[in-house]
């Protein structure tokens, strides 16, 4: 939202709308390659931050919901990326929150949101993966999910753990890079003034 200051309202409309074509065909390819790789991380919400972060709630929740449509189209149309598109718009909604009320400030903060943010991901995501997909979703990380399984723990509490550890990693790979240019922006909005 630091970029709303400095520029006028034409320019920020048309900035904005460009923000959005261009973070969701990032979360898009970042998502897709990641998928190529078979890592056990998620990367489709790299950018749905970032755009909280330097444009506000409104793009970043344009840029959660159309990702998520982006990656079914990229996929063919399995059915599976639109159920997390819920996921995805509340890493914007709780990224712009944090923006909002001034707490997108120091490493402590981006280290709070990076906790948050893997936590209800994994909160949601493991209802998703338990409820609608019967507890698999041929990603790499479903290996690990059966091996929690094994030691006696339910579907939905091994899904919950898997999930909350590679959570932890993507959102640190996805709010790091947008703290540090969102403070590199302010920096530059306070010289400027």
């Amino acid at each position: 939202m630091v970029l709303y200051y400095l520029i006028d309202r034409k320019k920020r409309i048309l900035l904005s709308l460009c923000a959005i074509g261009i973070a969701t065909l990032l979360n898009g390819i970042f998502s897709y390659l990641n998928e190529m790789a078979n890592l056990p991380i998620f990367l489709d919400s790299v950018f749905t931050v970032m755009t909280a972060a330097l444009f506000g709630l409104w793009p970043a929740v344009a840029v959660g919901l159309l990702s998520n449509s982006f990656l079914e189209l990229l996929n063919g149309f399995p059915g599976y990326y639109v159920p997390f598109t819920v996921v995805n718009l509340s890493t914007a909604l709780i990224t712009a929150l944090f923006v909002y009320k001034k707490k997108f400030e120091t490493a402590t903060h981006a280290f709070w949101l990076i906790i948050i943010l893997a936590t209800v991901n994994s909160l949601m995501g493991a209802l998703i993966v338990t409820f609608v997909f019967g507890g698999y979703t041929n990603l790499s990380m479903d290996n690990m999910v059966r091996g929690i399984i094994v030691t006696g723990q339910s579907l939905y509490t091994s899904t919950f753990f898997v999930r909350i550890i590679v959570n932890i990693v993507d959102k640190g790979l996805s709010v790091l890079p947008s703290f540090f240019l969102y403070k590199k922006i302010q920096a530059y909005s306070i010289s400027e003034k």
